[in-house]
């Protein structure tokens, strides 16, 4: 429930500020403005297209990033069902090591996701999968092998994928854009003559408010995946669920298999 509101919290101060400037122009300056509030408003427009314009490019690769995890996920059990698949009628076969690896993997994914371990040595655990997947070649399941290489290699696409995603932002001339129209309304508001002091109070801080927050919201959703150590550093990011419900159920599968 906090992460709902974590993003509203951290613009709050700047609609303080603006308040503030604007009192303090007002009430200690004596300054009643130069424009009429109701001339701001092509202004106002141009920068509501902007924000529809960015937030529409920005949730395409969040949609998209809602399913990875699922994938993710759904891959390595499709993994570890092909290594107790192949175990069947081959006794010389180790289905536990091969489930175990599946799972280092799993774990592995999810500290990478969590910046405890580097994209290399994540990749480093893939390739210590792909000679464990190799065994299976080994001991006469030559078509198991495939399927689970083949697996193997769609997990890699996602995790590149996911790179992708977190390390490439938005358009950064649309952001110079959004960044420099938000600034110029927040002067326009301080510069524009209103009705009344209720009104000036109101709208200072419902349209600061407004352009803080999306600006905001548009830079988080641009990057689903921002976590850290700590866990998730936005108020947008993809929930891992699916992989960490995949974890704690190999985890349970693999307690159960014999010494």
């Amino acid at each position: 429930m906090m992460f709902k509101w974590k993003l509203m919290v951290s613009t709050l101060p700047y609609v303080a500020a603006a308040l503030v400037c604007k009192l303090v122009l007002v009430k200690a300056v004596g300054f009643k403005g130069y424009i009429e509030f109701a001339e701001v408003g092509l202004v106002l427009t141009g920068g509501v297209f902007l924000i529809g314009f960015m937030l529409a490019g920005t949730m395409a690769d969040y949609k998209e990033s809602e399913k990875l995890p699922a994938e993710m996920a759904c891959i390595l059990e499709t993994i570890e069902e092909t290594f107790a698949q192949a175990a069947v009628g081959r006794p010389q076969l180790d289905e536990t090591a091969g489930r175990r690896a599946v799972r280092e993997t799993a774990v592995a994914v999810r500290e990478w996701l969590f910046k405890k371990i580097s994209q290399e040595q994540l990749f480093a655990r893939l390739t210590g999968l792909a000679t464990t997947i190799h065994e299976l070649e080994k001991a006469g399941a030559g078509s198991y092998a495939g399927r689970a290489l083949a697996e193997l290699h769609n997990l890699r696409k996602v995790v590149t994928r996911v790179a992708v995603i977190s390390r490439t932002g938005f358009l950064a001339s649309g952001y110079a854009l959004l960044e420099t129209l938000t600034a110029a309304i927040v002067v326009l508001l301080m510069i524009a003559k209103f009705k009344s002091l209720v009104a000036e109070l109101i709208l200072v801080s419902f349209v600061t408010l407004i352009y803080t927050y999306m600006l905001g919201l548009i830079r988080d959703v641009d990057d689903p995946f921002e976590y850290s150590e700590t866990g998730a550093r936005g108020a947008a990011e993809v929930d891992l669920f699916p992989l960490d419900e995949y974890i704690a159920r190999s985890g349970r599968e693999g307690a159960k298999e014999p010494a």
